[in-house]
């Protein structure tokens, strides 16, 4: 339920983000580009993909990841790697380490969230099907040693559209 929607700048975004000290699940909307290989793609860079789904914010990934070890009777041991271009400025708020001027937000997302995912082609709907075969292929992380593994993406606040927490629609502007 929504008590309230506010209209809110990236920037100011960032720092009610960056207040966020328990872990809350929050809803997104993004948009992002599609990563794709270039090479004989009549597609690329042109496709966006839009997203709407429940994610978690605030957990410290290295404490889910151990308490899922304990749950699976495994040794939890585990210590994550450093991050790869960018740092925590909150618990939930990341920076570029290079330019220190893109900021990012770290969410948790679970396979029974079903998300809804839709592409745009040039303004118009498109399916996925017809570029499947350009996309970048990712490979899943072993490292963490889980059969119910701990999923964390990073969103850039830049293709961040809307966020839903606390009763409040923040709907982000520029």
């Amino acid at each position: 339920m929504i008590n309230q929607t506010i209209h809110i700048t990236r920037t100011d975004m960032v720092s009610v983000l960056n207040e966020v000290v328990k872990p809350t699940f929050v809803n997104l909307v993004t948009e992002t580009k599609v990563r794709m290989n270039k090479k004989g793609n009549p597609y690329h860079d042109q496709v966006t993909k839009c997203l709407t789904s429940n994610f978690y914010i605030g957990s410290e990934y290295e404490k889910r990841v151990n308490n899922n070890l304990i749950k699976e009777d495994k040794e939890n041991d585990f210590t994550s790697s450093p991050l790869s271009g960018k740092e925590h400025i909150s618990k939930c708020v990341l920076i570029d380490t290079k330019t220190r001027t893109k900021n990012y937000l770290m969410c948790e997302w679970f396979k029974r969230s079903y998300p809804k995912v839709s592409f745009k082609f040039q303004d118009n709907s498109i399916d996925k099907v017809l570029f499947e075969d350009y996309l970048v292929k990712r490979t899943e992380s072993v490292k963490q040693g889980l059969d119910n593994k701990v999923n964390i993406v990073t969103y850039g606040m830049d293709s961040i559209k809307e966020i839903r927490f606390n009763k409040t629609l923040y709907i982000l502007i520029d």
